[in-house]
């Protein structure tokens, strides 16, 4: 009997409350994490694709871009979080848009140095404001203290995946 009362209160709560992560995501913050991440990953693809004719990889190597004056794709990997070979392939489709532009050079090994054109530059000014933008409305059910809060909880949980046992 008290099994079934316990599936009626989850029926009576999934149909309360959408599910985010599924019904493993009140169990396991990882499953939420993924879930929250990949939905909005999904939501921010399909808009940047269609308005800007842009990849998330893409936008990112151009916002990490942005901020700096050059890198190479090692370093511009690991400033933007993203596996070499993507970002070498979003530098080649970004270079054909004559977004950025890619010098070979002998100064720093024989890297390819990545820098943003001035149409490229002109872009990311307009992308950083919807981003913002896009962002704002997000996180309006948000007090700042609140934001602030999850943000150095996530960039903790983000530091120790650098140290976690994944053997265990």
């Amino acid at each position: 009997m008290a099994s079934k009362r316990h599936n009626q209160a989850i029926a009576e709560a999934v149909e309360e409350v959408p599910l985010a992560g599924g019904l493993l995501g009140d169990e396991h913050l990882t499953v939420l994490l993924v879930g929250i991440g990949l939905r909005l990953n999904r939501g921010a693809a399909e808009y940047y694709r269609a308005k800007w004719d842009l990849s998330m990889i893409e936008w990112r190597v151009l916002l990490v871009l942005h901020r700096t004056t050059s890198l190479n794709v090692g370093e511009l990997s690991n400033a933007a979080d993203l596996d070499k070979a993507a970002v070498s392939r979003g530098l080649a489709l970004l270079e054909e848009r004559k977004l950025v532009q890619i010098e070979q050079t002998r100064t720093r090994g024989r890297a390819a140095i990545a820098q943003l054109t001035a149409e490229g530059s002109k872009l990311c000014a307009k992308l950083l404001r919807v981003s913002h933008d896009r962002h704002e409305r997000l996180f309006t059910e948000f007090s700042k203290t609140e934001r602030d809060v999850l943000g150095k909880l996530l960039r903790r949980f983000a530091r120790t995946l650098d140290h976690a046992d994944w053997n265990r």
